[in-house]
């Protein structure tokens, strides 16, 4: 037991100094500590904000999401010129209406460059770099001040020391640090849902609560324009209006109608910032009903035999994606003081609620679990007691000091994801090997048609349909033969009839259907062992803490792995 102490002195020193330095900088002065805790979020999140972006090698991002995102709100819309029906429904429209507002003014002052008429694909490439990282701008803009808004809303129901923490919880939060590097929907989503959660706060102690139960549904409303099954964050500021009027013994007839009129408001919101879903009925039902049956049929292999689906967003996605350290610690600080309080039992609520249904979906990407995060990161706050830590009781100190071993192991994560985001992508790296080693002429197969997480040997990769990749790897300009052994994926019989001198793999191609054991994998890995043998690997892990192949799949795309096989 003694070993330990000196450990436990110096967290205890690290923690007083952090307290000092609060006390000296921020207590007394909101706008001080509002604006450092929202440079800490901001500055974080632009480390890396150029990962993956198209250029000569590559003419479309490396996340596969980004250029039909950017096409839809670019392209499709533009609100300036009237043009609000995105003709595109399987995300919600606000963060589509925010984008475009956001570039087509960048355009118009002349920070975006504009697309020259008859550009070629170069100079596309080009024009799409620029958007994505105008674009991904706002979402980190968005999603550090999510980080503001869960330390306004913890600092509220305990103090300004818990509200400060949390609020660190949310701007260090490794998978939500990443992911809000990306032109996705995910980092507006979590913003509006934080809202609504403060709103739910709010509540309690303001002298107009069914104005502020009206707002909480504005944002409610809001968070499911983004994402539809976020909407079930209404929940909680209903439940805590319902609370407080209880407590206030309202007449149950004006309580159920400021209920009512809540989820009407949440509902015109909706209709408001998605009006396909009024203006083009056929074509928002049609997208909603291929996501409805997306998420309960799977995506693939990627989600098959992975168990239950609440087991599988415990662990890997919240342990990696949130923190397995933060995560205990938070569930603990929930279970000895969030439980108690009344103001929180709507955030709780809307949580578990929203963790149930995501649990239940065939579809499990750790992106899904992002709606949890401010509801993790206020469980690291109720830890932290009001007063000063070291003073207070050998518990109250243990529990800082967890609160501030949580946050370490979340910068310690998201610095080695970050790095992943900075070193050379492994495709890059097997490109630049090829273009040494391998002579022109070779034959260069593939097990499927290349995608986004093939190394560029032809710059269109990126494209949307498979079918316009395929095209395009043929009648591309490149030094070697390329050939997709597909469709069907992992066709041994294309293996043995073409002969290639090499073939490449991605771990994105391969992890699951070897993880399940498919019979077609299976029988053409037998044939690559048998007549080829493993030249090269290029990996980029996220290394000391982990391997890329314990990420979860929405990892993967800053850390990917590339095989170079060559025949015998």
């Amino acid at each position: 037991m003694f070993r330990f102490l000196p450990l436990s002195k110096a967290m205890s020193v690290l923690w007083r100094g952090f307290l000092w330095g609060y006390n000296r900088a921020v207590q007394g002065k909101g706008w001080l500590g509002a604006g450092l805790l929202f440079g800490v979020a901001f500055g974080i999140r632009l480390i890396g904000i150029g990962w993956g972006l198209p250029n000569a090698q590559h003419h479309f991002s490396y996340h596969p999401d980004e250029w039909l995102v950017l096409a839809v709100s670019y392209f499709n819309l533009n609100p300036y010129a009237g043009d609000w029906l995105p003709h595109f429904y399987n995300y919600g429209s606000l963060p589509l209406y925010l984008w475009s507002i956001w570039l087509h003014w960048l355009a118009a002052i002349g920070l975006l460059p504009a697309l020259p008429d008859n550009a070629d694909a170069l100079q596309i490439a080009e024009w799409r770099a620029a958007a994505h990282w105008w674009a991904r701008i706002l979402v980190a803009l968005m999603s550090s001040s999510t980080a503001l808004v869960v330390a306004r809303t913890m600092a509220r129901m305990a103090s300004e020391r818990a509200g400060w923490v949390a609020g660190l919880a949310m701007a260090f939060a490794p998978a939500f640090v990443i992911h809000s590097h990306f032109q996705t929907v995910d980092g507006p989503t979590i913003f509006f849902v934080a809202l609504a959660l403060w709103s739910s706060v709010a509540l309690f102690d303001t002298a107009r609560p069914t104005r502020t139960l009206m707002w909480g549904a504005v944002w409610a409303g809001c968070a499911a324009g983004c994402k539809y099954n976020a909407g079930l964050v209404l929940l909680a500021p209903l439940i805590s209006f319902w609370l407080r009027a209880h407590g206030e013994r309202h007449p149950f007839v004006r309580t159920m109608a400021c209920a009512a009129g809540a989820f009407g408001i949440a509902t015109g919101v909706f209709l408001l910032v998605c009006p396909g879903a009024w203006a083009e009925p056929k074509a928002f039902w049609r997208d909603f009903r291929y996501e409805l049956l997306h998420v309960q049929r799977g995506h693939g292999e990627i989600f098959t035999r992975t168990g239950s689906g609440w087991l599988f967003h415990i662990r890997p996605n919240l342990t990696i994606g949130f923190g397995a350290l933060p995560l205990l610690i938070s569930v603990l600080g929930w279970l000895m003081v969030g439980i108690r309080r009344r103001e929180a039992t709507g955030i709780l609520i809307a949580s578990l609620a929203y963790f149930a249904l995501i649990g239940s979906a065939e579809v499990r990407f750790l992106r899904y679990t992002f709606p949890l995060y401010p509801m993790l990161a206020l469980g690291l706050g109720w830890l932290v007691p009001a007063g000063l830590l070291w003073r207070h009781s050998f518990l109250s100190r243990g529990a800082a000091i967890a609160s501030l071993f949580a946050l370490v192991w979340q910068l310690g994560w998201t610095a080695a994801l970050t790095a992943c985001m900075l070193r050379p992508d492994p495709r890059e790296q097997a490109i630049r090997w090829f273009e040494a080693h391998v002579p022109a002429g070779c034959t260069v197969a593939f097990p499927t048609v290349p995608w986004f997480y093939t190394p560029p040997f032809y710059p269109d990769t990126g494209e949307l349909r498979w079918q316009d990749r395929l095209q395009l790897m043929y009648v591309a300009r490149s030094p070697y033969r390329l050939i997709a052994l597909a469709p069907p994926e992992w066709d041994v019989s294309a293996l043995q009839r073409v002969q290639p001198d090499y073939v490449v793999i991605s771990d994105f191609e391969e992890r699951d259907v070897k993880r399940i054991g498919r019979a077609d994998y299976r029988a053409f890995m037998a044939v690559i062992q048998r007549d080829y043998r493993l030249v090269r690997v290029f990996r980029n892990d996220p290394r000391p803490l982990a391997h890329a192949d314990a990420l979860p799949h929405d990892l993967l795309y800053i850390c990917p792995a590339i095989w170079v096989y060559a025949t015998r």
